[in-house]
């Protein structure tokens, strides 16, 4: 079974709004705090330093993130974060993206120069990988995913590029019933997207799918009762008409950085 197989959850994250309206964050807005969300985050800061290892989790980009996650409560943030770290020693994130995935790349950055995983749905077999007893393969996948993506931007930050969210693209020609939302992928998807939540707060500032079919609607119930409400402000579901998703992300992208099935000219990847 190609590795491709094992893309299917992020499909997840676009199910729920099709055709909502994007709210990105901008890096000012993000970072800018009140007096008394200053105060919190110093004190959060205070709390929470000891137990942190790697650098990026120090700075208050990341930090702030955790707080805006829970309004500001310094407690539960606390909480949510003692949780993300024991996530992350029980299931060897700090590794993960050292494994073999070498059909997912951070291919492309947007016009704000924020690192854009780019997603091709065209031979996935999500019946398959799940019926094939690889679901749990299929999740870790998923995670090194995001895992991936979001440490571009820890990478970008160290070189003093003001980048705090990633944006997401993906193609979903073909998506079908059988294939991809069959019943036994759902709890795979939702995994997935109580990762997002959890683990990842605050970390997608656009979701961008185009070509999306009809079907990829029956999710939407599905999956709903998971996404915060930022989650669902960031994304943004097109149909099969190119001219509005080509106007959308000539906005977003240059044609330079897109590859030809989002309406670019980048030379396609070799692997």
């Amino acid at each position: 079974m190609k590795q491709s197989n094992f893309s299917v959850s992020f499909l997840a994250l676009a199910a729920f709004l099709v055709g909502c309206n994007v709210k990105a964050i901008s890096v000012e807005k993000y970072l800018t705090l009140t007096l008394s969300q200053k105060s919190a985050l110093d004190k959060f800061k205070d709390q929470v330093m000891p137990m942190l290892k790697d650098n990026y989790m120090k700075q208050d980009t990341y930090l702030i993130q955790w707080l805006r996650a829970r309004n500001f409560d310094i407690n539960s943030a606390e909480t949510m974060i003692r949780e993300n770290l024991k996530w992350r020693e029980e299931n060897g994130i700090d590794n993960i993206t050292k494994e073999d995935w070498s059909d997912m790349t951070i291919d492309t950055y947007d016009k704000t120069g924020r690192p854009i995983g780019v997603i091709d749905i065209y031979d996935w077999n999500t019946r398959g990988a799940v019926l094939g007893g690889k679901g749990a393969r299929l999740h870790r996948y998923d995670i090194s995913i995001v895992e991936n993506i979001t440490r571009q931007v820890y990478k970008l930050q160290d070189k003093g590029i003001n980048v705090t969210q990633v944006v997401v693209l993906g193609n979903a020609a073909g998506f079908n019933v059988v294939q991809h939302a069959c019943p036994v992928c759902l709890p795979i998807w939702i995994q997935f997207v109580q990762v997002i939540e959890s683990y990842y707060p605050g970390a997608l500032d656009e979701l961008i799918i185009i070509d999306a079919t009809p079907a990829i609607q029956i999710l939407m119930e599905a999956l709903k009762p998971f996404f915060s409400q930022n989650t669902r402000d960031a994304i943004k579901v097109f149909g099969p008409n190119r001219a509005k998703w080509m106007e959308y992300l000539d906005n977003k992208i240059s044609r330079e950085e897109r590859r030809k099935h989002y309406g670019g000219t980048k030379p396609p990847l070799e692997f």
